[in-house]
């Protein structure tokens, strides 16, 4: 029987992009999130809370709308079951660069338009 050594190098969540920017989490001159994983769409959702008891949301849907450089989060406070909406930029070339490399050759770029930028504060 044979055993394989345990690798030393750190292990790393397949779902965080190690090449965050600091645009992440801002908002574009529409209005949406920008997000560079799919780790940062769940840590965002989980940090809100609902306006109304203070509870932290729960994501109980994730709503793929990547042909429009998308993705949305719907969740709801376990408390009083507000729910809420969260609208995710995933046009931007840090976010693509990530999935392509995660998908190697099944990536396609579903949205065609040009990456959306964060907005000018």
């Amino acid at each position: 029987m044979t055993f394989r050594r345990r690798s030393r190098a750190p292990k790393v969540d397949p779902g965080i992009n190690t090449q965050r920017t600091d645009d992440l989490f801002r908002l574009t001159s529409e209005g949406y999130i920008i997000a560079h994983d799919i780790a940062s769409q769940y840590e965002y959702a989980q940090k809100q809370t609902c306006p109304d008891c203070e509870c932290p949301f729960h994501v109980i849907a994730q709503i793929n709308r990547s042909f429009q450089g998308l993705n949305e989060l719907v969740a709801a406070c376990p408390n009083c079951g507000k729910n809420a909406t969260f609208i995710f930029d995933i046009s931007n070339d840090v976010y693509q660069r990530w999935l392509a490399e995660r998908l190697g050759d099944l990536y396609v770029q579903n949205y065609d338009g040009p990456p959306r930028k964060a907005a000018r504060r």
